[in-house]
């Protein structure tokens, strides 16, 4: 039986993935290992940088708060266990586009000893960054109204409140 804690937190490092849409249309994941501790320093600058949004902090501000280079601070972070801990997976729209849709299930998420688990129904967390959207539940033709989880820009969410194991597509639009 597979453990509640994801693989890897056990010595100190956890995955922190990154999907970029490629100027053909593909997508390709990167992904990093960082300790709890990096990832503690990633959340405490993102939360101060919106603290002082109004006071003059600037897109590429945002852009430059991931220690690693991955991550930026405008993405949107999901994470596998609530309170924004555990493998994070960064997602970003691609400029000029007014939506972004993304089937978490085509995402690997960790190696369980046996089999590669997804990021389909694994969302505990999220912080978005600078675009709203949702987590939804869809199928091949249809996205349903409920489960979802909506969120606003530069919202923190320690707990998805919707049936957490059915979301399976993430969305961000222009506000």
């Amino acid at each position: 039986m597979p453990s509640d804690v994801p693989g890897g937190e056990e010595d100190g490092l956890i995955s922190q993935t990154l999907i970029r849409a490629l100027p053909d249309g593909t997508m390709s994941q990167e992904t990093t290992f960082i300790t709890r501790s990096e990832q503690r320093a990633q959340l405490e600058a993102r939360e101060a940088l919106f603290r002082h949004q109004g006071g003059g902090v600037t897109q590429q501000d945002l852009d430059d708060l991931a220690i690693d280079g991955g991550c930026a601070g405008s993405s949107l972070w999901l994470f596998d266990q609530a309170a924004r801990q555990g493998n994070q997976l960064c997602l970003y729209k691609q400029a000029g586009a007014p939506q972004g849709w993304l089937n978490l299930g085509t995402v690997i998420r960790r190696w369980d000893g046996t089999r590669f688990l997804t990021w389909s129904g694994a969302v505990r967390s999220l912080w978005s960054g600078v675009h709203p959207g949702s987590l939804q539940y869809c199928t091949a033709t249809l996205c349903y109204t409920s489960p979802y989880q909506n969120f606003n820009a530069n919202q923190p969410l320690d707990t998805i409140t919707a049936s957490a194991s059915k979301l399976n597509w993430a969305y961000l639009y222009d506000p």
